[in-house]
């Protein structure tokens, strides 16, 4: 991918090339001073409403990292929330930062914030993190504070629950969003909502559920976070229109704000390209070691969901994630139960380049794990976004493998960037229990990645799920 830098004037546009369409980026807020390098990369996706993607380097979605980079990451947005919000400022921002721009260690500024005391906010706040992507960007914001809640967004459809909230993401593949907290008075309480999202195009999306949420629970105060921010004048003006309209305030911090133009016709070639698999020069005899792991953790949701083929999963939930609700004082009993299932895996590697794969919305958990489960990891995560990958310098998605998602056969899954023979083993991190037959394309793509020992860490059994309802009954 060719990219260039205008930098005779100033400010600099940043110019990228993606297969015939071009993007300018006019970068305009930096409070960190970040190069843009260090926050994302481009790769072309197959959407018709926007066929571009800002691929983050600092998520833990497309790219692989050090998990302990996301989480940082989620702290620098909470700082900037706190100095813009609170006026009150954190004592390791510069470290936080500096390990960023890796020019330090991200595990020991890591370490070091978790000995400070948590942020303390003034009043009753409430974080949501939005599906797919910002689960686990929203749950490392909340993760600073000692008197929150947090909740992410679901695709996922659970018909015994209520959903208080479903609302759309205008331009994305996957546009519903549902909401399903499991105390009823979660969105009552709180006198301040924080929506997290990667990023921010139009900012559709948060004025979406601002307003499905002041039809039942109307708010005086909403935050935006975002590490991207490209909403135009026009998109700014709706912001304010609603304002207005509604009587509330909307404050919107991201760690680069600034404006982006696009021209020429966007690359489309059937998405049937990004199943490399059968390019791969795996030989058929190539054997791989399965294992699987059942951590079997007590504190589940007993409820089924239903997929696209109406098929029922009776695999309880992990309360932990987020996705029905957590409090600050739950969320730190998280932090000690991930540190302590990390070294047991740590434990159990047998290589020294060991991948870490979140799927889908279950990313959180399986980053802090991944954290703690010693040197030479690599962590990202499996996503629905079909993006196309090309083998090119600087481009964001270099290689792509799709698969039908375990959880659901309707619904096609990614991964990218997986060096074919690159890794010593995978650990494939699953919320639920499905089974093997639905895992059996998954593990082929891994198989035919070179990768010769698989290990399944899969939070609930289907046997969990009935004894839970026994002690229940």
């Amino acid at each position: 991918m060719n990219n260039t830098i205008s930098s005779a004037s100033s400010p600099r546009i940043f110019t990228y090339d993606l297969e015939g369409q071009k993007l300018s980026v006019l970068p305009k807020r930096n409070p960190f001073d970040l190069e843009l390098q260090v926050l994302f990369s481009l790769a072309a996706r197959k959407n018709k409403k926007r066929g571009f993607l800002f691929v983050s380097n600092v998520l833990g979605k497309h790219v692989p990292v050090n998990p302990f980079l996301p989480l940082l990451t989620g702290v620098a947005l909470a700082v900037q929330f706190m100095s813009r919000i609170h006026n009150l400022n954190h004592v390791d921002t510069q470290d936080i930062v500096q390990a960023l721009k890796m020019k330090a260690d991200p595990r020991k500024v890591y370490e070091a914030v978790l000995t400070k005391p948590l942020f303390v906010l003034p009043e009753d706040t409430l974080f949501i993190g939005f599906a797919e992507t910002a689960t686990a960007l929203g749950h490392a914001v909340f993760s600073v504070f000692d008197n929150a809640h947090y909740l992410h967004t679901t695709r996922d459809q659970i018909p015994f629950l209520l959903a208080e909230l479903n609302f759309n993401e205008d331009h994305s593949h996957a546009v519903n969003h549902r909401c399903y907290p499991e105390d009823p008075e979660f969105f009552r309480n709180p006198k301040t909502i924080v929506l997290i999202d990667d990023e921010i195009t139009t900012g559709n999306t948060a004025l979406n559920i601002i307003r499905a949420i002041n039809v039942k629970f109307p708010k005086t105060n909403y935050v935006v976070l975002s590490l991207l921010d490209w909403r135009t004048a026009k998109d700014r003006a709706n912001y304010r229109e609603l304002e207005q309209q509604l009587d509330l305030r909307i404050d919107t911090i991201s760690l680069l704000e600034g404006e982006i133009e696009v021209s020429g016709e966007p690359f489309y070639e059937q998405i049937d390209q990004l199943d490399l698999v059968s390019d791969s020069y795996i030989p058929d005899e190539f054997k791989v070691t399965e294992d699987y792991k059942f951590l079997n953790l007590p504190d589940v949701i007993s409820v089924f969901s239903v997929d696209s083929t109406g098929y029922q999963s009776p695999s309880p939930y992990l309360k932990l994630t987020g996705r029905f609700g957590l409090s600050s004082r739950e969320n730190q009993e998280l932090l000690t139960l991930a540190r302590d299932i990390g070294k047991v895996l740590k434990g159990d590697r047998v290589g020294k380049k060991t991948l870490c794969l979140g799927t889908g919305e279950f990313m959180y958990f399986p980053m802090l794990i991944s954290a703690y489960m010693g040197k030479g990891i690599c962590y990202h995560s499996t996503t629905r976004s079909p993006i196309y990958p090309f083998p090119k310098p600087q481009y964001g998605i270099q290689n792509g493998f799709s698969y039908p998602c375990p959880d659901d056969p309707g619904i096609t899954n990614f991964v990218y960037n997986v060096p074919l023979m690159h890794y010593d083993e995978a650990y494939l991190f699953l919320e639920r229990e499905v089974s093997r037959e639905r895992l059996m394309p998954m593990l082929e793509v891994f198989r035919k990645l070179g990768i010769p020992r698989l290990v399944l860490v899969i939070g609930t059994s289907i046997k969990s799920y009935y004894t839970s309802r026994a002690m229940s009954s």
